[in-house]
């Protein structure tokens, strides 16, 4: 076995496959609307590139193990042997992430990743400039969750008259009141693995009723903050809603 992928022209076919593998595997996330659920959209276009830089010379590799196969003899073919020929270990290391996005459905960061991170109700230390200043021109009613906590980073805190209509997934910390729930969504600046959460406490008073990890639509008002606390939102309608197509936001 090791001696036939050993062969000039069996290696570049090998090779060609295996990038035109990667490049359809990426293609497939794209016309999914899954490959966010990776990375930040604004990298889409770097994918795009990549997919075609994958399809291009894994072509190149087809071209030249077929002229290969035409002209090589095997004295030629031993000649051409180095250091670079993939071997069957190597194989399998190229097909893992393959085979593991075909067996693993995608799926977005849920409430099984709270686990091992914080939300922050107040603050957002990676949150760019433009993100913060962007805020400001946004209606109230038209903020999502990320809005409202850049708000709070900046002290700019919400009048009893000001109303909240957000979406996120049910929450409930160690510390969280029976009637109070925390609306959360995930914030992806590069990628998922530098994923920030980020939620608003909810007053609601069936909210034991919510399964924790539901998505939910709140209306509300806020009460007026006091010394050292975060607004809390009151609210006046709770609704389920089926998971976004984008679960994320971004700065």
């Amino acid at each position: 076995m090791n001696e036939i992928l050993r062969l000039p022209r069996v290696q570049l076919a090998i090779k060609g496959l295996l990038l035109f593998g990667l490049g359809i595997f990426l293609l497939t996330r794209i016309t999914s609307g899954t490959l966010n659920f990776y990375i930040s959209q604004r990298f889409g276009w770097l994918t795009i590139l990549a997919v075609l830089g994958l399809l291009l010379v894994g072509g190149s590799y087809q071209y030249l193990s077929s002229t290969s196969k035409r002209g090589s003899t095997g004295e030629e073919e031993d000649r051409h042997q180095h250091s670079h020929d993939l071997g069957c270990a190597g194989l399998l290391l190229i097909l893992l992430p393959i085979i593991l996005g075909l067996v693993v459905p995608p799926r977005p960061l849920g409430i099984a990743a709270l686990e091992n991170r914080e939300i922050s109700v107040g603050s957002l230390d990676s949150v760019l400039p433009a993100a913060v200043r962007s805020t400001q021109d946004t209606g109230t009613s038209e903020r999502s969750i990320l809005d409202w906590v850049l708000a709070f980073s900046a002290n700019e805190w919400p009048s009893e008259t000001d109303s909240a209509n957000v979406t996120g997934f049910v929450y409930r910390s160690d510390d969280t009141d029976e009637d109070s729930f925390i609306v959360t969504r995930f914030v992806i600046g590069c990628c998922a693995a530098d994923a920030t959460a980020v939620g608003m406490t909810v007053q609601w008073p069936a909210a034991r009723e919510l399964v924790e990890g539901a998505w939910v639509q709140v209306y509300g008002q806020f009460s007026a903050p006091t010394r050292n606390e975060m607004p809390v939102l009151v609210a006046e309608q709770v609704q389920a809603v089926p998971e976004p197509n984008q679960p994320y936001l971004y700065p």
